[in-house]
C-alpha cells in the first residue's frame, strides 16, 4: 500500500512539476485516484488506514518542526514597514471575509468559522518560493519582498494556527478556561527551562561524537521530548513540534560552544526525511479523504470559499501596496505570489475533519480550493512576472 502511494504520488508530481504546478497537486490528485476507485476498501483496509494514517501524522510533526527550524526572524528587518502591512492585509481580510461568509452566511458555530477563516487566509510560502526560484527572481525586487512579506505572514500564520489549534484542544478536552491557562503557564516555563538549560546540554551531548547522524538523532529526540511536554500540559503536540524548531534555532545560532552544530544542516535532514516520504504519504492521505461525489454537488460553496481566498489575498496585498505608494501592477504581481494555498491549511482541515469539528463536505471544499490556487497562482505569477520583466519595471 506504501509502495503504490508513493509511487503514483511520485509520478504525478513530476508530471506537476513539468508542467510548472507545485508537486503537491500531484500528491493529492494521487489520493483522490487511490481514494475513488473500487479498489480503495482492498487497498484502505482498516490496518494499511492506520499504518497511512500513523506515518502521515507524522508527516505533520515533521512540518511543524521545519516550519519551525526555518522561522528566522531577522529576515524581518529587511523592507519591514511594506511587508508587514502586506502580511496584515492579505491575511486578516481574507480570514475576516472568510470567518463572516460562514459565521453570518452560511450559520457555521464560531469554532468552525474560525478554522474556515484561518485555512482561507494561510499562505503556502514554499510555494512561493519554489516559483521565484524556478524564475530566477529570489534576489530581485519582488524576491525579496515577497521573502519578507512571506516571513511576516508565517509568524502570523504561526499565532493564528497556534490559537486555532489551542481551541481544537479545549474543545476536544472540554476544558475549563482555569485549567487551560494554568497549563500554558506550566508549559511556557517548561520551555524557558529547556532553552536557557536543557536543551544546550542535550545538544552539546549529542556533538560529542562529532557525526551528523548523532546530531539529527538527537535533535529528533529534542523534538519528539518537546512535542510530547507540550500535549501531555494540555498545550498540543503540533505547538511543541512547532516551538522545538524555533528553540533549536535560536539555541544553534546564539551558542557558541557548540560549533559543530548548523541550523541548516538540522533543516536539510528534516527536509529530506518529511518532504522525501512522510509529507508526500499525508498529501495522499488528505485526497483519500476527500469525497468526490461532494465536489459537484457543493461546486458552489467551493468556488465562493476559493473566490474570498483569492481576492482576499490578492486584493488585500493590492491595497496595502497602493497605501505604500505603490502601483497596482506591482500588488497584482505580490498579491498572486502571496496566494497558493497548501500546506499548513490543509493540515488544519485535516485535523479538524478527524476530530470532528468539520462536515466532510467543509474539508472536501477546502481541499478543492487549495489545489484551485495551488494551480492557478503559479500560472498567472508567471505571466504578471515575464510582462513586469519586458517592462523592466519593479522586478529588478
Amino acid at each position: 500500500m506504501i509502495l503504490i502511494c508513493l509511487v503514483l504520488a511520485y509520478v504525478l508530481a513530476e508530471l506537476c512539476r513539468r508542467v510548472g504546478v507545485p508537486k503537491a497537486v500531484g500528491q493529492i490528485t494521487a489520493g483522490l485516484i487511490l481514494g475513488a476507485g473500487a479498489w480503495r476498501l482492498d487497498l484502505f483496509s482498516p490496518e494499511n488506514g492506520d499504518i497511512l494514517s500513523f506515518l502521515a501524522n507524522l508527516g505533520i510533526i515533521l512540518l511543524f518542526y521545519y516550519v519551525g527550524l526555518e522561522t528566522n526572524f531577522s529576515v524581518f528587518t529587511k523592507n519591514i514597514n511594506r511587508s508587514a502591512l502586506i502580511s496584515l492585509f492579505n491575511t486578516l481580510i481574507p480570514f475576516a471575509l472568510g470567518f463572516s461568509f460562514m459565521h453570518w452566511w452560511f450559520d457555521a458555530d464560531f469554532l468552525v468559522s474560525i478554522i474556515v477563516g484561518v485555512s482561507l487566509s494561510v499562505s503556502a510560502q514554499s510555494i512561493s518560493l519554489s516559483l521565484l526560484e524556478e524564475m530566477k527572481l529570489l534576489k530581485s525586487k519582488v524576491g525579496t519582498l515577497i521573502i519578507a512579506a512571506g516571513a511576516v505572514d508565517d509568524i502570523l500564520e504561526l499565532v493564528m494556527t497556534t490559537v486555532l489549534l489551542s481551541l481544537f484542544h479545549v474543545a476536544i478536552a472540554k476544558l475549563t478556561l482555569s485549567r487551560f491557562l494554568l497549563d500554558v503557564s506550566l508549559f511556557v516555563l517548561a520551555i524557558v527551562l529547556c532553552r536557557v538549560w536543557f536543551i544546550p546540554i542535550l545538544l552539546k551531548f549529542f556533538d560529542r561524537e562529532k557525526s551528523s547522524t548523532n546530531r539529527f538523532m538527537g535533535s529528533l529526540i529534542i523534538l519528539l521530548m518537546i512535542a510530547s511536554l507540550s500535549e501531555f500540559l494540555g498545550v498540543g503536540l503540533l505547538i511543541g513540534a512547532m516551538i522545538a524548531g524555533m528553540m533549536i534555532r535560536q539555541t544553534v545560532l546564539k551558542d557558541v560552544t557548540i560549533p559543530h552544530w548548523e541550523e541548516h544542516e538540522i533543516a536539510r535532514s528534516i527536509h529530506m526525511v518529511a518532504f522525501g516520504f512522510l509529507i508526500p504519504l499525508f498529501f495522499v492521505w488528505t485526497g483519500v479523504a476527500v469525497d468526490l461525489q461532494q465536489v459537484v454537488s457543493q461546486a458552489g460553496f467551493i468556488l465562493i470559499i476559493t473566490v474570498i481566498a483569492t481576492v482576499g489575498t490578492v486584493g488585500g496585498t493590492v491595497l496595502a501596496v497602493l497605501l505604500n505608494k505603490g502601483s497596482f501592477r506591482e500588488g497584482l504581481l505580490l498579491g498572486w505570489g502571496l496566494n497558493p494555498k497548501g500546506d499548513i491549511e490543509l493540515v488544519i482541515a485535516t485535523l479538524a475533519l478527524h476530530a470532528g469539528l468539520i462536515t466532510s463536505v467543509i474539508f472536501t471544499s477546502l481541499v478543492i480550493m487549495s489545489l484551485v490556487t495551488m494551480i492557478i497562482s503559479p500560472v498567472v505569477f508567471k505571466l504578471l512576472a515575464r510582462k513586469v520583466y519586458h517592462s523592466r519595471k519593479f522586478i529588478g
